[in-house]
């Protein structure tokens, strides 16, 4: 006799870069039982390839994991998250007065990636700009243990993830141009120029959330800001 099958629930959210909407189903014990101990090893590779696997696996649309920006993969792993085991997570915040842990329940309804402020043009002269596009899953994931922080690390990241050169005369790309005149191109920035192309990494969108609570200690008022994905499960 057959044992009986579980009929899984569907739910819909949008791939914030794109605009995409993908459904997807809760993820399964087996599922995560694999990101578990992916996470008890604390090896990185297999952090991220456990999240990749348990995205592919669970999304019913058509979806390059590979090619979906950082902040893509945390606001579909949260949803996936929300919907396999609970819509809230409560955390333990420290009061910037007195330093006492408090609890503090965060809705991961409320928590928003804000791509509409992102500026992917960086102007580095009057005349001459550059359209850059987000790191994907594939940049990050490629990148060795141990050489996260290189300079090395960091101008094959911003050369990789340069979308266009424009100026008054034309657009130039790496397809048209080739990888080695992008390059070249970037070889030949000032460094204040090339500093511009560092900004846009460090502001680009992630998971936020802006958490209010009183201090059951000292009674302070505290406002803080939660940032990625790994700060909504610490």
């Amino acid at each position: 006799m057959a044992l009986p099958q579980l009929n899984t629930a569907r739910y819909e959210t949008t791939v914030p870069s794109t605009g995409q909407t993908i459904t997807y189903r809760p993820y399964l014990v087996k599922e995560e039982k694999i990101l578990m101990l992916a996470m008890e090893s604390e090896d990185q590779k297999q952090i991220v390839n456990a999240t990749k696997s348990m995205i592919t696996s669970c999304v019913f649309d058509e979806l390059d994991v590979n090619k979906l920006a950082m902040f893509d993969i945390e606001s579909i792993f949260l949803a996936l998250r929300s919907k396999s085991v609970g819509e809230t997570v409560g955390l333990k915040v420290k009061c910037t007065s007195c330093e006492k842990q408090n609890d503090v329940t965060v809705d991961f309804n409320d928590v928003k990636v804000d791509v509409d402020s992102a500026q992917r043009d960086v102007r580095i002269t009057d005349t001459v700009g550059i359209t850059m596009r987000y790191p994907s899953f594939d940049d990050i994931s490629g990148i060795k243990e141990g050489e996260e922080e290189s300079i090395d690390t960091a101008f094959s990241l911003i050369t990789n993830c340069i979308e266009s050169i424009y100026d008054e005369n034309g657009v130039y790309t790496p397809q048209t141009e080739g990888p080695t005149a992008i390059k070249n191109f970037v070889e030949s920035l000032n460094s204040t120029q090339f500093q511009e192309l560092s900004v846009f990494f460090q502001n680009m969108p992630t998971l936020t959330h802006k958490i209010e609570f009183n201090c059951t200690g000292c009674t302070a008022h505290n406002e803080t800001e939660l940032k990625g994905l790994q700060s909504f499960f610490i």
